[in-house]
């Protein structure tokens, strides 16, 4: 009995809140309270994002038609759009270097005549994986490999309804016969305003760098997954086996030292606010490459009348409302400590005394 051979599977489609903090759609603390919200109403993600003004129905429209192209890194790649740009751009619009890291490597680049890329390859900030697939989305965006249409102005318009897809057809086939590019006979043919073209471009330019952020993202995932050869010559009729396994998002955190009570002086009152320096230590640990969420809770309980906080003793000075709020955390495989400092903002009417801690923190995986 003849047996049918196994399909594949098709790759999971990238998740549509990540595509959207890639692209730079939504913030990432926007995303962590949508999906509270979300786990909370059930509705749609898109429509809770909406709701919340975190983002508009053309930015939603505009990326679930083009989520599917960055199910696999073949798929990512071709999505390249616009204009071709040097690899530093590219790695800087991905957030994959700081403008430091790449002006030093720019810099030993001039002094030693090496290419970018092995640059930093060696240098640890992009795997040799990485740098194929962002050399490769390089070659699609200059045109010199076929390319995904679902990235182009004209049908990012039709995603988002602002033109239909016979007005495109139309506009097209007239392109055949001119210079102009599409944005231009758009406008011309009166199917959209100047306005809309530049909107368009803009998200545009958002999807390609969420292609851009994903492309680096699976080039990761199948270096690690690439099984090293047993051998130079594997015995006769041996198989070959790869095993991949798929690691749960996990972050944890200790609180290895915090301030039970916050003293409010007359002089604290005064000048409108109250200093706890050191006030906190904390380590974190997270294995995923989106980083983490930590979470700022207010202690309910009697207060001073507190306002927004600010929180130093991390990469910058973090502003936290007086109901909470969130603070991205970077990728940590081995446990960072960091110590807390914060300044408590006072409403006229706080009143001089000692008060219960009135935050609590912890972490969440995004």
């Amino acid at each position: 009995m003849r047996k049918d051979s196994a399909v594949p599977p098709r790759p999971a489609r990238r998740l549509l809140g990540r595509v959207l903090v890639d692209g730079g759609f939504v913030s990432a603390e926007d995303l962590s309270r949508a999906l509270e919200e979300q786990n909370r109403t059930n509705e749609m993600l898109g429509e809770v994002l909406v709701r919340m003004r975190a983002a508009d129905p053309e930015e939603i429209a505009a990326v679930v038609s083009i989520q599917s192209d960055l199910a696999s890194l073949e798929d990512a790649v071709r999505s390249a759009a616009g204009v071709r740009q040097y690899l530093g751009e590219l790695l800087l619009k991905a957030r994959k270097v700081t403008p430091a890291q790449l002006e030093d490597a720019l810099s030993e680049q001039r002094r030693t005549g090496e290419r970018l890329g092995e640059i930093l390859v060696r240098r640890g900030v992009l795997t040799p994986g990485q740098l194929d697939a962002v050399l490769a989305f390089q070659k699609c965006q200059a045109g010199e490999a076929p390319s995904s249409g679902r990235f182009r102005l004209g049908e990012i318009l039709v995603a988002t309804g602002r033109i239909t897809r016979e007005q495109l057809e139309d506009v097209l086939s007239r392109q055949r016969l001119t210079k102009k590019n599409i944005g231009e006979l758009l406008v011309e043919s009166g199917a959209v305003a100047p306005h809309h073209v530049a909107r368009g471009l803009r998200l545009q330019e958002m999807l390609v760098t969420a292609a851009l952020v994903a492309v680096l993202s699976l080039a990761e995932v199948a270096g690690a997954h690439e099984a090293p050869g047993v051998g130079a010559n594997p015995a006769r009729g041996a198989a070959r086996i790869q095993v991949t396994a798929t690691v749960p998002s996990r972050a944890t955190l200790r609180v290895l030292h915090q301030e039970r009570t916050l003293v409010v002086t007359p002089e604290d009152v005064a000048r409108g606010y109250v200093d706890a320096p050191a006030a906190s230590r904390i380590e974190v640990r997270n294995n995923s490459r989106g980083g983490c969420l930590l979470v700022f809770e207010r202690i309910a309980g009697p207060d001073a009348s507190f306002g927004n906080v600010s929180v130093r003793g991390f990469e910058r000075e973090v502003e936290i409302g007086p109901g909470g709020g969130f603070v991205p955390h970077s990728y940590a495989p081995a446990p960072v400590t960091a110590e807390l400092s914060y300044r408590f903002s006072l409403d006229r009417d706080a009143r001089p005394g000692t008060y219960p801690w009135p935050l609590q923190v912890s972490v969440r995986t995004m």
